[in-house]
């Protein structure tokens, strides 16, 4: 049974019109409509992948350096993948498991002129008071997974924040300080009182930072990695 989620007008074979992407919740699986320009056949629909991936939140970046679009997005909502054009190879970029990713998007975070990927998870507790929760459940996480600039390399989690309660769905990325780096632009929902608009500053360092500045005296309990993280 095909449930749409998703429809985004992108040029995905780089022709110069628009072409559409869709996702299916249904049957979990990802398909592009070709723009043929031929008003008696607009649309012509080409599989993608069906292998667990509904395309609930989906991105776009080059990200083999072939000039070509590729596309970012979540598998069976645990694992980030991408697919490589123009054969939509599915590659792994790595998990939050077990909190359940549901935002993303492609930016170049550190600068190095590779598109890497912002992520949030969503916490499966209560949504109005701090449940009675562990760090094996799922819970609200942000992170960003590093680019190794190779289509085969492994990508790295760099983990920003997990709490209790939370889920952070959408982002934007802007130069919102003006300093010359990417900072992120997001909603969080699912953790009344806490819910609403806020923006990630990123604070570049000679030395890593042990933790990051909260916006908040009182928010949501944070807490630690899973066992098997």
């Amino acid at each position: 049974m095909r449930v749409p989620i998703n429809a985004m007008p992108i040029d995905l074979d780089g022709d110069g019109d628009l072409d559409i992407l869709g996702g299916s919740r249904g049957e979990p699986r990802v398909f592009w409509f070709e723009n043929t320009g031929n008003p008696e056949e607009l649309f012509v629909e080409h599989p993608m992948s069906d292998d667990g991936v509904s395309g609930f939140n989906v991105d776009f970046a080059d990200l083999s350096g072939d000039g070509l679009l590729d596309v970012v997005l979540a598998q069976s909502f645990q694992h980030l993948v991408w697919l490589e054009a123009p054969d939509w190879e599915l590659r792994r970029i790595g998990t939050i498991e077990p909190d359940q990713l549901v935002g993303l998007v492609a930016a170049d975070i550190n600068g190095d002129g590779a598109a890497d990927v912002l992520v949030g998870g969503y916490s499966r507790g209560p949504r109005d008071v701090d449940g009675d929760v562990t760090p094996d459940d799922p819970l609200a996480r942000l992170a960003w997974f590093e680019n190794p600039a190779s289509p085969g390399g492994n990508w790295t989690r760099q983990d920003i924040s997990r709490r209790k309660r939370g889920m952070y769905d959408k982002f934007i990325p802007r130069d919102m300080d003006g300093d010359g780096d990417v900072d992120f632009v997001s909603t969080r929902g699912n953790s009344i009182p806490n819910d609403g608009v806020f923006w990630l500053e990123q604070i570049r360092s000679d030395e890593p930072l042990p933790a990051f500045e909260a916006a908040r005296d009182s928010d949501s309990e944070q807490m630690p990695l899973p066992s098997s993280h």
